[in-house]
């Protein structure tokens, strides 16, 4: 009879024990609160997290996706499998973060990266009643802008001189400008020697 108890306390604490389960003091949320959230689901496809597969186009059962994020993110203890975390410090580096501080992210209301709305939204989950995940809007500059900011900060990292020009189109044009005055320069001097050797040449 006491094993039966005691395995009936260990099932409760599992996560995704859903049916049945009890809220405790000890749990950072109740897992009855979470909903399915379509409005998330493209956000959860983006994190590989919707579908079985890469090439899916359905998305995964919704039970699916909770039993997943109650192991990620364990009721009792749901920064336990988050790893470590950086910190910007007072000198403006960044080093490792106190234990908690990931619990304090998940603890944010905003809908900033880490918190509990946003690891909800990972998975194209929301709670209940809860604060919700309002995706930010993200601005990408081209292809070809954002090639060139990479490459100018690689080449200042590795020490090369070559680093390429803001405006590449005025740089262009500088360099060709450079050039021709370079060549209108030596037809001169070319064409001064040759005078002068004839001159020479007649005296």
């Amino acid at each position: 009879m006491e094993d039966r108890a005691a395995m009936q306390r260990s099932r409760e604490r599992e996560p995704g024990a859903k049916v049945g389960s009890k809220i405790r003091p000890e749990d950072f949320y109740n897992p009855d609160d979470i909903i399915d959230a379509p409005e998330h689901h493209e956000y959860a496809r983006a994190m590989g997290l919707l579908t079985w597969g890469t090439w899916d186009l359905e998305a995964r059962p919704f039970e699916e996706r909770l039993k997943d994020f109650l192991q990620a993110f364990p009721t009792e203890t749901p920064s336990r499998f988050q790893g470590s975390m950086l910190v910007k410090t007072s000198e403006g580096e960044y080093g490792p973060a106190a234990q908690d501080e990931r619990l304090v992210r998940l603890r944010a209301i905003d809908s900033s990266f880490g918190s509990l709305a946003e690891s909800l939204a990972r998975y194209g989950l929301k709670r209940r009643g809860g604060p919700q995940y309002v995706p930010c809007a993200i601005e990408v500059a081209s292809f070809r802008e954002t090639t060139r900011v990479r490459n100018q900060r690689l080449r200042v990292l590795h020490g090369r001189v070559d680093i390429e020009a803001d405006n590449m189109d005025e740089a262009k044009a500088a360099e060709i400008e450079r050039l021709e005055k370079k060549r209108a320069a030596e037809q001169i001097r070319a064409a001064r020697e040759s005078m002068r050797q004839g001159e020479e040449r007649r005296s």
